[in-house]
């Protein structure tokens, strides 16, 4: 489904030897989460840049269907993920028929059925729930079980994004909660459940939970792939990346989440491998196409013309962040690699601002009549790759006799809605860099919708809002796909905004820790498959 692999690289880095456990002792995988979690009810899961909450709960419960860290889908509380060609997705995309597998038991052995997903979906929908998203819940008009294993939803309208949102995986996931534990709340949210989730469908169990210190995760005895090899999970709550990349050293902690530029203090210990993982984040810089001259076209390719994207993803991110040239992750089904942007040209970019009426002046920065080519780029300090973005692009920028000035604001400040002044919904902006998260679904018309919220650029282009809404309006992959690379083309000749990179995540695991596979969302939606090799080192 979706085309992009993870590259594993063996790096030789000098740790202190973890000790070897003795063989009676629990097998047991520990790492470390940023932050302490909300709640570990899953039907209100936060979406965060680290995503805790998520992989929390993907330890215990399980999505209808995942996504393998190639993009594939991997099946877990369906026997297939519905599509037209199989009959799960009718023909107008406004109904869906999921099949659940049989024998998946909730972990105190009851059933996992199609009750449980009607009662799930009631309780997303539910208004006194305050859960985190209802997008593509609240079009389901209809939802029926066909028998104790097969569900139907029809929408009100055709929505093609429904099946890799409704319980799928995501920045957002959904899961199915067990009807005969919750039934009879009142409301979800005044559960105990929400702070002591002891029965799920998950690979693991919780044990315990201290705040602001640690979770214990159990294996699991009755999941349907069977009981995980390893026993034990302990999940420390380390916020200060310096002290997990010591814990990772000294063999504390079996995997972690590293910066590029924290991977030279690895260098040359043995018993650690480091995996790239693309994730679904896209980096760019929008151009505010309301403020002159970013409205002229040919002035925003000659901007795209003067920054050296390779540059900046070889020299900032030492390769681990690939250029992009479009929005779509490189797993995404819609992901089309001939799609370009204005390639690095300065002498391209002299000649058309020459052309546009932008000359130098005796100080070198161009000006026409008499105003010069002068433009505010903000940024927010909390993104060390951003900062030292901006420090490029702004020489690079001068250099073909652009003025840009780099103005530092709070990530807090610059993404709020207009009406509590955020940055960037105002416009006050000329050029802005901005870390983009995307779903499973191409969809995109928060970002190239006349109306988007996220469209920070005010770019509006008939062609592709009526693209945009056919694409999800239609269920067919093929041809979703061809319009949006009809998308992607029309954006990358027009460059409301230029696009950087899509980075990957970097994790650093022992070589002991088998199995370890993160996909583009999260490393522990595979913990199932993990297992503990004590004859590996430290």
């Amino acid at each position: 489904m979706w085309a992009a692999a993870a590259m594993v690289l063996t790096a030789s880095v000098a740790c202190t030897q973890a000790p070897r456990p003795a063989t009676n002792a629990p097998r047991t995988v520990r790492f470390d989460v940023a932050a302490d979690p909300t709640t570990l009810d899953p039907l209100f899961v936060h979406t965060d840049a680290e995503g805790v909450e998520q992989q929390l709960a993907r330890l215990a419960f399980e999505p209808f269907y995942d996504v393998d860290a190639r993009g594939r889908p991997v099946p877990a509380l369906l026997t297939t993920v519905p599509t037209v060609s199989n009959g799960g997705v009718s023909r107008d995309g406004r109904t869906l028929t999921y099949h659940l597998r049989r024998g998946v038991l909730w972990s105190d052995g009851v059933p996992v059925t199609a009750r449980d997903v009607l009662f799930t979906l009631h309780a997303i929908v539910d208004p006194r729930n305050p859960v985190g998203s209802r997008e593509g819940y609240d079009l389901v008009d209809r939802a029926v079980a066909l028998d104790r294993y097969t569900v139907r939803f029809h929408l009100r309208r055709a929505w093609a994004p429904a099946v890799a949102t409704l319980f799928a995986a995501g920045p957002a996931p959904q899961f199915v909660l067990p009807a005969h534990v919750l039934g009879k709340a009142e409301r979800l949210d005044r559960s105990p459940f929400g702070s002591d989730p002891s029965v799920g469908d998950g690979p693991f169990s919780l044990v315990s939970w201290r705040r602001g210190d640690r979770l214990t995760y159990r294996a699991n005895p009755k999941y349907w792939r069977g009981k995980p090899s390893v026993d034990l999970l302990e999940v420390g709550v380390v916020p200060d990346p310096a002290t997990n990349l010591t814990l990772l050293r000294s063999g504390a902690i079996d995997f972690n989440l590293v910066a590029p530029v924290q991977l030279a203090a690895l260098s040359g210990q043995p018993g650690l491998n480091v995996l790239d993982v693309p994730i679904a984040l896209v980096a760019g810089i929008a151009l505010n196409v309301r403020h002159p001259p970013l409205d002229d076209p040919a002035v925003r390719r000659a901007l795209a013309q003067s920054i050296d994207r390779d540059a900046i993803s070889r020299k900032i991110t030492l390769d681990h962040y690939p250029t992009a040239d479009t929005d779509r992750p490189r797993f995404s089904w819609a992901y089309d690699p001939t799609i370009r942007q204005p390639h690095y040209d300065p002498a391209a970019a002299d000649a058309a601002l020459d052309m546009r009426g932008w000359r130098r002046g005796a100080n070198g920065i161009r000006a026409k009549g008499g105003a010069p080519l002068a433009l505010t780029y903000v940024q927010f300090p909390e993104t060390t790759t951003g900062v030292r973005v901006a420090t490029m692009v702004q020489a690079e920028l001068r250099a073909r006799g652009i003025d840009a000035t780099i103005k530092s604001i709070s990530n807090a400040q610059l993404f709020l809605p207009a009406r509590e002044g955020g940055t960037l919904a105002r416009g006050a902006f000329d050029l802005a860099y901005v870390p983009w998260l995307f779903g499973a679904d191409p969809d995109d018309r928060f970002l190239y919708g006349c109306a988007g919220e996220k469209n920070y650029m005010r770019w509006c282009d008939p062609r592709v809002a009526a693209l945009e809404v056919r694409a999800v309006s239609e269920p067919r992959q093929a041809l979703r796909k061809a319009d949006y690379a009809a998308i992607d083309r029309i954006v990358a000749r027009d460059v409301p905004l230029v696009w950087l990179f899509n980075p990957n995540y970097v994790y650093v695991y022992r070589s002991r820790l088998r199995g370890f596979s993160p996909n583009a969302f999260s490393p522990t939606w595979n913990a199932w498959a993990w297992r503990m090799d004590p004859a590996s080192g430290s």
